[in-house]
């Protein structure tokens, strides 16, 4: 297994966007019960990470002072096209329209996250500032050249196969003088041993994210591809209750997931998702990985 990505998924296969999209598509799909308990839980509409700090301590206002430090690190405001990869159903699309006063464009592959997505605009009263459309980021084919202000990707950009494709993309679609910022896990180690692969594994798989790119080659991407200003800031210490939140949920989340699949009540997609949430507390408290926000200007 190369130690930066999982058995299941090789870049320079042939057909590797189609099938990785497909499985991605496939497992928001048949997981998305339990995400979908967790936001009417938490009442948000987001799939990511909080980021706690002195003012946001409970896990409801982090997952929306994520969104704001993420618009932050490029200034998003009012009148900005912003174009958001992998947007989910729409939540940090919809509060950059509802809170900046931006004009944003969802991409997904996922075609029951875009229906909801739009749902949720209507309900936010920002419809008409928000676009969503099913595209894959990496081809960004409903993109124009030198369209967007801003491209964003919170939690998303890990699912593409080859982030370089990713960011090649991002440089096309940027107007001179653009901005970047990407919010994801990146790999902080290279030489990992034989638990650490099997732990990385278990969690990059459960979640069907390919691999995770070292953070310093995804700066020299960014500079090979002539972006300047190339920031990255290490947050993981913010978004470590979240992922001590997952990982307390997987003790008494596993055993009750695995009881309702018996009954038939719970998908495969589910129970994996439930094992991720484990593995990735250890590993990323063990420093294989980190959380970093990146930023660049085209």
């Amino acid at each position: 297994m190369n130690l930066q990505r999982t058995a299941a998924y090789d870049p320079q296969s042939p057909g590797m966007n189609e099938a990785q999209n497909d499985a991605v598509a496939d497992y928001y799909t048949k997981a998305h019960g339990i995400y979908q308990r967790a936001m009417d839980r938490f009442g948000h509409h987001s799939i990511h990470v909080g980021y706690f700090d002195d003012e946001h301590t409970g896990h409801d206002s982090a997952v929306e002072n994520m969104t704001r430090v993420v618009a932050d690190a490029v200034d998003v405001g009012e009148g900005d096209r912003v174009l958001d990869c992998g947007c989910g159903v729409g939540g940090p699309a919809t509060w950059l329209a509802g809170w900046r006063g931006a004009e944003v464009v969802g991409l997904n592959v996922t075609p029951m996250h875009l229906e909801r997505a739009r749902e949720l605009a209507v309900e936010r009263g920002v419809a008409d500032q928000t676009t969503f459309r099913e595209d894959d980021f990496t081809a960004m084919e409903s993109v124009a050249d030198d369209s967007m202000d801003v491209v964003w990707g919170l939690e998303a950009v890990c699912y593409a196969a080859d982030k370089r494709e990713f960011l090649e993309q991002a440089a096309r679609v940027l107007r001179p003088g653009g901005r970047l910022v990407v919010a994801d896990g990146f790999m902080a180690e290279r030489d990992l041993s034989a638990r650490d692969r099997r732990q990385m594994a278990r969690w990059l798989d459960g979640w069907k994210v390919p691999n995770l790119a070292p953070l310093e080659d995804f700066q020299a991407d960014l500079r090979a591809l002539e972006f300047a200003d190339v920031v990255a800031r290490d947050v993981t210490a913010n978004v470590m209750p979240s992922s001590k939140a997952l990982y307390y949920y997987s003790f008494y989340g596993w055993p009750a997931t695995k009881l309702l699949q018996l009954l038939g009540r719970r998908t495969q997609a589910e129970v994996d998702h439930v094992a991720a949430r484990y593995y990735q507390h250890p590993t990323l408290k063990r420093g294989l990985w980190r959380y970093a926000i990146v930023s660049a200007v085209r």
